[in-house]
């Protein structure tokens, strides 16, 4: 209905106007959102919006696949293509590299820094938009409920640029750095005001605070969903010029320039990844997880291999495997979680388990959270060999409810190039606010070694380790705490289903986390749900017969589905065409 009601006033040469005022109409009566927020995205996604409804209005399947989910099969997330990899080498062989000196080199991982210049100390931090800490003119003193903090604020809000010059400062006194990853995300969670010149000003901002304090320091980027105007948009060239996020490949090369080839420049410049010799016999690949985004709605019109990124990606773990090199990856998407399309998610898989010795880390960020994902032989059942691991570093944003982070890696100064440790630190802004620190220092929240009892930092020791985190519960209250960085909170039902599931998650088959539903929370004989309560996971957390209470909250909560149920189709619409 949805699909005939826009291809309708489509076809009847509505002008532009009338369509976005349409769309500005269901954002603010049906999903509830802002006017002034469903205004501005409507304003930023105008012109790609109309590109792609004019590339689909013939194909209503196609169309239809962007309103509603279940459309045949022309949805970019189950649609399925594959890319050509080469066969291993039965005589391959896999060096061992001289040290390059005693100790280990230490690697820096900033991600999701989402630097805030609109962030205002003594604002409401519990404020009803999509984003806070923002002053409110409208606002006095008296009717604030939730002051933010000078340091930033465990809330719905994002970095002032002050904390995270802190935090260079701290991590400066922490000893040598051999270089830095940063990971994506730069920008605030303001999307609806995004422009291509104000987030060429953050990259800016962030890239002269790094050279302050590691002005020696190789620093490597990477791109983030965040990083698209608008939002995940990252337009393949199949798509007009003027759509393109040329700009933001220029503006990548440039920060490269001092580190890269020319071969590797025009990489940059045309996909947004590279590759880069780091040490004798190590590569770091920096891959575009834009191409991945599910609502980067470019690929409604052709979602396969977006400018072969993929294949580009396989044939450099390819030539680094003939010359006997290693290869760390850094991106910023983890391909398990919902954000990226299934069929990226499955072909990377298929890249990682056919050079799987070849890559000897994977350094993500993206769901803000310290996680980890561990890969298998057979991508489809995690009772076989794990063979890979991809580290979810923790944000620096507070969004949201979180303490800020960051991470450094250990990793071994030759030999075989593996991750032997890292270490995680964390701002406690609450206590730091609350005692008015004038310089707060940043604390070791834990190394992971000594933390998990862990006797190196291979696939099946991280294996052992899900197991220990599924059924232990102070193993699990441990990670819980480390994950998102404070005490006592409490993550069980869908919150404990989610965290298990990401673990074993590097592509979207549920049936790898179908076995985490029935411990939604950690019991002698949990109760094994069926039905409706099996599709939506462990929303409610039944444990033998259920209670009256339990059944009430059940049927409260079954309430609120159908209640949404006639929003769905049109937050979806929202979601994937319109405002991601």
């Amino acid at each position: 209905m949805s699909v005939v009601f826009f291809r309708s006033i489509y076809e009847q040469n509505r002008t532009r106007d009338s369509l976005i005022h349409i769309a500005t109409f269901i954002c603010r009566y049906f999903v509830h959102g802002e006017s002034l927020i469903c205004q501005s995205l409507a304003k930023q996604f105008r012109e790609e919006v109309l590109y792609v409804v004019d590339k689909l209005i013939l194909q209503p399947d196609a169309l239809c696949s962007m309103f509603i989910t279940n459309c045949k099969n022309l949805r970019p997330d189950t649609s399925s293509w594959d890319i050509m990899l080469p066969p291993k080498r039965p005589d391959q062989k896999y060096p061992t590299y001289p040290a390059l000196r005693q100790d280990n080199l230490r690697v820096l991982h900033i991600t999701d820094l989402h630097l805030d210049l609109e962030y205002a100390p003594g604002s409401e931090a519990n404020c009803s938009s999509e984003l806070c800490c923002h002053m409110q003119p409208e606002l006095n003193e008296s009717t604030i409920t939730q002051k933010s903090g000078y340091w930033g604020t465990v809330a719905v809000c994002d970095m002032p640029h002050w904390t995270i010059e802190n935090m260079l400062q701290n991590i400066q006194k922490l000893g040598k750095i051999d270089y830095i990853l940063v990971g994506g995300d730069y920008e605030s969670h303001k999307d609806w005001t995004y422009t291509r010149e104000g987030h060429l000003k953050i990259i800016g901002k962030i890239s002269t605070i790094l050279h302050k304090y590691f002005a020696n320091t190789p620093i490597y980027w990477t791109l983030g969903n965040h990083e698209g105007v608008p939002i995940n948009s990252f337009p393949p060239h199949y798509i007009p010029e003027k759509y393109r996020t040329q700009w933001l490949y220029d503006e990548l090369a440039r920060l490269q320039k001092p580190f890269l080839d020319m071969k590797s420049i025009e990489n940059v410049k045309y996909r947004g990844c590279y590759t880069v010799q780091l040490h004798p016999g190590l590569r770091l690949i920096s891959l575009n997880s834009g191409y991945c985004e599910t609502s980067n709605f470019w690929l409604y019109i052709n979602e396969t291999d977006p400018d072969g990124t993929l294949s580009w990606l396989a044939m450099e773990l390819k030539q680094a495997e003939l010359d006997g090199q290693y290869v760390h990856i850094l991106s910023h998407i983890p391909p398990g979680t919902d954000d990226c399309l299934e069929s990226w998610a499955r072909n990377y898989y298929k890249i990682i388990a056919r050079f799987s010795k070849t890559i000897q880390a994977q350094f993500f960020g993206h769901i803000h959270v310290d996680s980890f994902t561990v890969f298998y032989e057979n991508m489809n059942d995690d009772s076989t060999k794990p063979i890979n691991v991809l580290y979810a570093t923790p944000s620096v944003t507070t969004f949201t409810y979180l303490n800020p982070a960051f991470r450094i890696y250990e990793i071994e100064p030759g030999m075989n190039y593996r991750v032997v440790n890292f270490h995680t630190y964390f701002l406690n802004l609450t206590q730091t606010n609350e005692m008015n620190v004038t310089s707060p220092v940043w604390e070791l929240l834990y190394s992971a070694k000594e933390e998990y009892g862990l006797d190196d930092l291979s696939p099946a020791s991280w294996d052992h380790l899900i197991s220990e985190i599924t059924y232990q519960k102070a193993t699990y209250d441990k990670f819980i705490r480390n994950s998102h960085r404070q005490d006592n909170l409490i993550c069980e039902g869908k919150c404990r289903y989610n965290s298990l599931c990401f673990l074993r998650k590097g592509h979207h088959n549920a049936t790898l986390c179908s076995h985490f539903a029935r411990y939604s929370s950690i019991k002698q004989n949990p109760y094994k749900s069926s039905g409706i309560a099996d599709k939506i996971g462990t929303m409610v957390n039944m444990v033998g017969p259920a209670t009256v209470t339990e059944q009430q909250q059940y049927a409260e909560i079954m309430t609120v589905l159908k209640k949404k149920l006639r929003s769905y189709i049109m937050k979806r619409f929202l979601q994937l065409f319109l405002f991601p």
